[in-house]
């Protein structure tokens, strides 16, 4: 029979207060970078439409190797325990031997280095490297076959403005970007799939200062500022894929937490509150452990098979061990719909290939479990039965917990002893981890966060001495930064910071000031004509050209056309691209309509109307009007202004007419 455990009551993800939990997050943007050839091969940066497509391919194993300073990174460790095979997809005409770690790399790209001084001086770098030393910072997952990204710093200690406070840029990297993950096998397949189009494609990465953000609000609006400088300065890359954000989360007494690869910043809350959630779940957990007088060495590796209970196919065997007093601690919810012990699961699975089915706690027999909320639950046959043999074997004592893993020998041992370290290192609070972003806002393990002795230096690339003329050329490089040109549009035409960014996510700002300053067109015109306009369009399913935006602004400029024939000439350029715009406008109509025809058309819409309410029902003239206006502009083919006859309009209304 079940019986109802009560479980410590997670924080609501909805509810919580970041400043009061010690809140602090911290981003890393990856942006490739414009360029003719990738950073340390004469390739060209050109992604295949299919990622599976290839020419040939390879496999590899990887292994880790001694830093500078004679250790071994502990992530590295932990990544060569997942023992995986990595086979390669290559296409001759974006790769070449040196994708394929059987050349020395070329010297590094020297328009990526100019754009990365440049990004720097955007930045407000203090610190400007005075020479280029390339590093190796160690991969182990196979996304290069090398085992390492080759990365260096072109700026220091800089800052961009987010809610009126400075928040720090620590580091301005130009590094090579990884391959391609083709396929996502994450369980008993130690097999994994990369196209090598990406690898090699130089990217930027922007490094900030965790502690200066306190709330998923400013982590928002500073991934906004960094993607505004690449966008602003014409060096980052536009398309899916190009950029990649990893987020750094912290609480007090918690510990760093680097969620990978976030491309959607408005996912950035939601992630947040979840793992802010975890972190304090796991504070509680830890607190609990002690409570109850755990120590590690209460956690013995005595794994006892349980075969016998179950009817295994393919050779597979089925382990159990006990954890003393952790019984109902295994079944708290870290996160949404997860609780401890698919936490800890998550992360054998990774490691060893067992599949986060095929493991369970004793905690999950329990009425209220929250593994059976789980997207990922038990599909082990456990019954009563079951769980009393299980808990019989094991001598389980009132307060005691049990786990189950079933998979093959080798793989189960090693799982538990995974679990049996990751039990033991929850009585030490949160750990350091490298963690995936899911949809539904939680997370989980995907490494080890690594340690210094990841990075040391690039033997086959000598330092690269950096001239005062570059320096300075990158520093004449940079225009107004974004919150420079906000600053000014607003004051100037009154813009808003949704307008500003559109104009500077579409790189319409040069064209928005030719329009402005060299065809005297007023602000808000050269928006709707550069911005809305041609968004209004897509949505009809008509393709406009930036050359037939082009036409409408200089008959705009020249007099040629009214704001209201926008409408009616991009419909015919988009048909006829061939017309100049005096053939357009001639073409839509033969002579403007005169005073005394706009007057008579207007008289003729107001005949249909009731004068009296006109003058009298505010609400009714705000209707009438625009409705009138339109169909006066209509019959004119749009040669009159619009404001104009809203004033005649209105003027014959006052008269009774």
């Amino acid at each position: 029979m079940c019986i109802c455990v009560v479980y410590a009551q997670m924080l609501n993800p909805e509810t919580i207060d970041f400043k009061q939990l010690g809140f602090h997050a911290g981003i890393e943007v990856h942006h490739q970078i414009r360029s003719n050839r990738k950073l340390f091969c004469r390739c060209p940066p050109d992604l295949e439409r299919d990622p599976e497509n290839m020419d040939y391919t390879f496999h590899r194993y990887f292994r880790p190797v001694l830093g500078e300073m004679g250790d071994f990174d502990p992530g590295m460790l932990v990544e060569f325990e997942k023992g995986y095979k990595v086979i390669y997809y290559a296409c001759e005409h974006n790769t070449c031997t040196y994708e394929m770690d059987e050349t020395p790399p070329f010297p590094p790209d020297r328009d990526a280095i100019r754009k990365g001084f440049i990004l720097a001086h955007y930045f407000n770098c203090s610190a400007l490297a005075e020479e280029i030393v390339v590093n190796r910072k160690q991969y182990l997952d196979g996304s290069i076959t090398t085992g390492f990204q080759r990365t260096f710093i072109t700026g220091r200690d800089g800052w961009v403005p987010v809610f009126n406070k400075k928040v720090r840029i620590t580091n301005v990297h130009i590094e090579e970007d990884a391959a391609r993950r083709v396929n996502w096998c994450e369980t008993a397949d130690r097999t994994v799939y990369f196209n090598l189009d990406r690898l090699g494609v130089p990217l930027t990465e922007v490094i900030t200062d965790h502690r200066d953000i306190d709330t998923p609000e400013e982590l928002v609006e500073l991934a906004k500022q960094i993607g505004r400088i690449l966008r602003v300065s014409r060096i980052g890359r536009r398309g899916i894929g190009t950029a990649r954000q990893d987020v750094n989360i912290s609480i007090k007494d918690g510990n760093r937490a680097e969620i990978k690869g976030v491309q959607n910043l408005a996912m950035f809350p939601l992630l947040c509150r979840h793992e802010a959630v975890r972190q304090h779940a796991l504070i509680e957990l830890s607190q609990q452990m002690r409570e109850r007088g755990l120590t590690k060495e209460d956690f013995e590796h005595t794994y006892v098979e349980v075969t016998h209970l179950f009817s295994l196919r393919n050779g597979n065997k089925a382990f159990a061990t006990i954890f003393p007093k952790m019984k109902a601690l295994f079944g708290l919810e870290v996160q949404p719909n997860k609780d401890f012990g698919e936490e800890i699961f998550e992360k054998s699975m990774l490691i060893t290939g067992i599949p986060r089915e095929d493991q369970s706690h004793s905690d999950e027999f329990q009425q209220n479990a929250v593994r059976k909320r789980s997207l990922h639950p038990c599909k082990l046959p456990i019954n009563s039965e079951r769980h009393h043999q299980i808990s019989s074997i094991l001598r389980l004592g009132p307060d005691d917990a049990f786990i189950l893993v079933v998979g093959p020998e080798r793989r189960a041992l090693h799982a538990m002893k995974k679990i049996l370290e990751r039990v033991k290192q929850a009585l030490d609070g949160v750990p350091q981890e490298t963690r995936r972003l899911l949809p539904n806002g939680n997370s989980e393990f995907l490494r080890v966060i690594h340690g210094k002795e990841r990075i040391y230096p690039d033997t086959d690339t000598p330092p690269i001495v950096i001239a005062k003329d570059l320096v300075d050329e990158s520093r004449k490089a940079v225009g107004k930064r974004p919150w420079e040109i906000t600053h000014d549009l607003h004051n100037k035409y009154g813009f808003n910071q949704h307008q500003t960014d559109l104009l500077i996510r579409d790189e319409k700002l040069e064209k928005f000031h030719t329009y402005t300053d060299k065809l005297s067109l007023n602000g808000p015109l050269a928006y709707r004509l550069l911005i809305e306009f041609p968004r209004k369009k897509r949505r009809e399913g008509i393709k406009l050209t930036d050359k037939a935006v082009d036409k409408l602004a200089e008959g705009l400029s020249r007099k040629l056309m009214t704001p209201e024939q926008i409408d009616p000439l991009a419909n015919m350029l988009s048909e006829e691209p061939q017309l100049t715009i005096e053939q357009a406008v001639e073409k839509l109509v033969l002579k403007p309509a005169t005073e005394e025809e706009i007057s008579l058309l207007i008289k003729q819409q107001l005949k249909s109307q009731d004068l009296e309410k006109l003058r009298t029902d505010e609400t009714y003239r705000r209707i009438m009007i625009p409705k009138a206006v339109g169909a006066v502009l209509k019959a004119v083919h749009y040669s009159a202004e619009g404001k104009k006859v809203a004033e005649q309009v209105r003027a014959l209304i006052r008269k009774g007419r």
